[in-house]
């Protein structure tokens, strides 16, 4: 090698060219060896190919000279020089092909032939030249598949080099003329002889190359090939099996691969390989079975055996390794669990499942696509109730909830959907919140990832209570999410999100929305604090934190709290009132006091309204004070425009004040005052509240219209100044014909109620009047979340003579210059 490259640096080849058209035989001979040994080192090639008339004089020594010598070292030649591209275009130049493939089929010299096949390789290796050579008429299939039986090793490992790499154009017109051959057939006799056992891992990785298009994997199966194998996989030597098993594998790949597969019963021999003691066969089998669970026949067959136990024995044995064979097990675990519900009540079995969990409860020890497979499981084996069933428990939800905070972006998104779908249950829900799940979700709420934003918003939706709902209240998550009012436009679920959490909680809604739609009801255990702070309190908060306790808290608690309740009640009532309690957030820890007056105004307005008609649902539950009915409502009549002005009046004449009826901004905040040091609690009853102001009425309004049928929403815009609206069909004072239905999914705000100035009225919307009772539309609503930035103006004590004036004097419109 060093007097090669002394005397490339010499330029031998400049003159070493001029020999090749020398008359004497043996001047061309060691002249053509000579080149050939010089353009084996990486700088040859380029002093022979600066000239195109020089890869010509070699080309013609193959097509007009018959000296084996010459024929043997100029082959050569093309050999060294055909590995370099320029080499293959000036070769496909000199439109010697035809003389290249008779020289390879005909020559009687192996050498010529193994250099004929390595520079066809090398042509085929060319993107331009490989088209050329399959066209060329000269090019055959049994020339090469006949090489492929020759007796010279270096000539079949050659020939078998050629036809891989032309098998892995896929081509179609290329595949479809060798299915015409006999080259399949000669290729499996290939295997079955002893004789050529040492190009046998050759042609198995030829086969797995063939078997990957369809229509290949098919007349592989037509011909009886399959059978073939599955004998060679039997009798072949140990280290011939996984190159055999890796064409079965490849075949379950497509389609009609698995459909010959499952005709040969294949797919029993996956399941028996994955029982074996070879662990080379272990990650082929696994994925092997994996790939035909995608045929269901396939899969109900494998499911009858103990396939899955199999599985898990793999992902129980630590000396087996993770790439590819326990990864492969994992997989087909997926694939079976997911439609087969046989493999998933056999996974969730307590000893194969902790082979499943304990890849998480060990997860430093695995690799983070085994999680990622883990978790997937967790998913599929929640599409049956069997096997859901067995994965709710406390244990398996901490387990969840470990994943979520883990550093995984993916992982996380993974593990929300198994959080979504397990929420369809509600047994789920209170295991979510028994392990403090809204804790993680509010701390995963702060990573700025837009997917796995989207996915946490979609646990969120599915999984949130009325304990959920004050748990994110109490940890900030609702403000965080009304606070970072970019990111609804980026993450789509983020605004559903936060509806689902108000749904549930209405009076965090109030405080950090300003107002409760027709479709928010006030459930009992339903506050509202007279002046907000930048930060809305839980009414635990309010309780036992003392700088809360000068501000009033109005609350709503219709059914009777548990210390009051007797121990001899009857056992029907004790089971009507238990359901009832299940009902109730997490306030019926506290110790409120007895509202048995807002009670009372309800069972009055029942009383004085009658049976109405009004309002036609389903399932009305009498003696349940919740307003979950008003869900099932289909139809409403024209007379609950009435029933809603008895309301508006039976509500002003409640609240209409004491002694003089005086319900001016001082005696109502001395009234609450006096009702603080009376129940020595900021917590107020709504229903002992006797003169109250806008916020008093308005709220009194929508807790009694809920439960009433009455479709009604409340609006708040300062401390003390709120409304409501009610959506009710319009009655023309013309008509006589009586009641008309129409569909309650048309309802909107038409009306505003007047509970001060003249109370009882329902004013048009947008009218003049209902504007004086809104004020502007300018005017921002009273939130929580933006109490910073304004500055509310106090009232000035007044004497009020007439209680009309004093409506009107109740909200004062601002100045110019002066905000709301």
């Amino acid at each position: 090698m060093r007097n090669r490259t002394e005397l490339l640096k010499l330029n031998a080849p400049k003159y070493l060219l001029h020999l090749l058209d020398h008359p004497e035989i043996n001047i061309r001979r060691f002249t053509l060896k000579a080149l050939a040994q010089l353009c084996e080192l990486p700088e040859g090639p380029e002093h022979v190919l600066k000239d195109p008339q020089n890869m010509m004089k070699v080309a013609l020594q193959i097509v007009k000279v018959e000296d084996v010598f010459v024929l043997e070292f100029a082959s050569l030649l093309l050999s060294e020089l055909t590995l370099q591209p320029r080499g293959c275009t000036q070769l496909y130049a000199a439109n010697i092909l035809g003389s290249l493939f008779s020289r390879m089929k005909n020559s009687l010299d192996p050498d010529v032939q193994k250099n004929c096949l390595q520079t066809l390789s090398n042509l085929l290796n060319d993107p331009v030249c490989a088209t050329a050579v399959t066209k060329n008429p000269q090019f055959s299939w049994p020339s090469l598949t006949a090489l492929a039986q020759s007796k010279f090793l270096a000539i079949q490992r050659a020939a078998l080099k050629t036809i891989v790499t032309l098998i892995c154009r896929y081509d179609k017109n290329l595949q479809k003329s060798f299915r015409s051959t006999t080259g399949l057939f000669e290729l499996c006799e290939i295997i079955e002889s002893y004789e050529f056992r040492d190009v046998h891992p050759q042609v198995l990785d030829l086969l797995r190359h063939y078997v990957k298009e369809e229509e290949n994997a098919s007349f592989f199966y037509e011909t009886g090939c399959v059978q073939r194998l599955l004998m060679y996989l039997h009798m072949a030597l140990p280290q011939m099996k996984p190159c055999c098993l890796a064409v079965l594998t490849q075949m379950s790949m497509n389609k009609k691969g698995r459909d010959a597969l499952f005709e040969t019963e294949v797919d029993l021999e996956f399941c028996e390989q994955l029982l074996s003691s070879d662990v080379a066969l272990l990650a082929d089998a696994a994925l092997g079975v994996s790939n035909m669970t995608k045929l269901l026949p396939s899969a109900i067959r494998m499911s009858n055996t103990n396939i899955i136990q199999a599985l898990c024995a793999i992902l129980e044995d630590d000396a087996a390794v993770w790439f590819n064979v326990r990864i492969n097990a994992l997989r087909a675990l997926v694939k079976l669990c997911r439609i087969i519900p046989k493999a998933a009540f056999s996974l969730v079995d307590p000893k194969t499942f902790a082979a499943l969990r304990s890849i998480n409860q060990n997860y430093n020890d695995s690799p983070i696509q085994a999680q990622r497979l883990s978790v997937q499981v967790y998913r599929n084996l929640l599409n049956y109730y069997m096997s859901a069933k067995g994965m709710l428990n406390e244990d398996f939800m901490l387990e969840l909830l470990g994943i979520l905070q883990r550093p995984d972006i993916t992982l996380k998104m993974m593990t929300c959907t198994v959080f979504t779908t397990m929420m369809d249950r509600d047994v789920a829900k209170d295991l979510f919140t028994s392990c403090h799940g809204e804790s993680v979700i509010s701390k995963s709420l702060r990573i700025d990832h837009v997917g796995l934003r989207t996915s946490l918003c979609e646990v969120i939706i599915a999984s949130v209570t009325t304990e959920g709902a004050e748990k994110y209240l109490q940890l900030g998550t609702i403000h965080y999410m009304v606070e970072n009012k970019r990111i609804r436009y980026v993450v789509n679920t983020w605004e559903p999100a936060l509806k689902a959490i108000f749904r549930q909680n209405p009076s965090a809604k109030l405080a950090y929305i300003g107002r409760l739609d027709i479709d928010d009801f006030t459930t009992d255990g339903f506050y509202c604090l007279k002046r907000l702070s930048q930060r809305f309190p839980t009414l635990h908060e309010v309780t036992t934190t003392p700088a809360l306790c000068k501000n009033p808290v109005i609350i709503c608690t219709f059914n009777r709290p548990d210390w009051m309740r007797s121990e001899d009640e009857h056992s029907n009532e004790s089971i009507n009132r238990r359901s009832v309690k299940e009902t109730i957030p997490s306030l019926r820890f506290l110790n409120l006091p007895d509202d048995v007056d807002l009670r009372d105004h309800l069972l009055k307005l029942k009383m004085w309204l009658g049976d109405s008609k009004s309002y036609h649902y389903k399932e009305l539950e009498e003696g349940n004070f919740e307003v979950t009915y008003r869900d099932r409502c289909d139809e409403v009549s024209t007379s609950l425009k009435h029933k809603a002005h008895l309301i508006a009046e039976y509500v002003t004449g409640q609240m209409n004040g004491l002694g003089q009826r005086d319900c001016s901004m001082p005696c109502v905040e001395l009234h609450l005052a006096d009702l603080m040091v009376e129940l020595n609690s900021p917590i107020i009853n709504i229903g002992r509240i006797k003169c109250g102001g806008s916020l008093e009425r308005a709220i009194l309004y929508k807790i009694l219209a809920d439960r009433l049928a009455v479709p009604c929403s409340l609006h708040r815009a300062t401390s003390a100044h709120a409304w409501c609206e009610v959506a009710v069909p319009d009655v023309d004072a013309d008509d006589k014909d009586g009641e008309e239905n129409y569909p309650a999914g048309l309802l909107r705000a038409n009306y505003v109620v007047d509970l001060l100035m003249r109370p009882g009225r329902l004013l048009p919307l947008g009218g003049r009047e209902a504007r004086l009772i809104c004020g502007p539309k300018t005017a921002p609503p009273y939130t929580t979340s933006t109490i910073s930035e304004l500055k509310t103006t106090e009232v000035e004590p007044i004497t009020i003579l007439n209680p009309e004036r004093s409506a009107k004097l109740l909200y004062s419109p601002p100045r110019i210059g002066q905000k709301a």
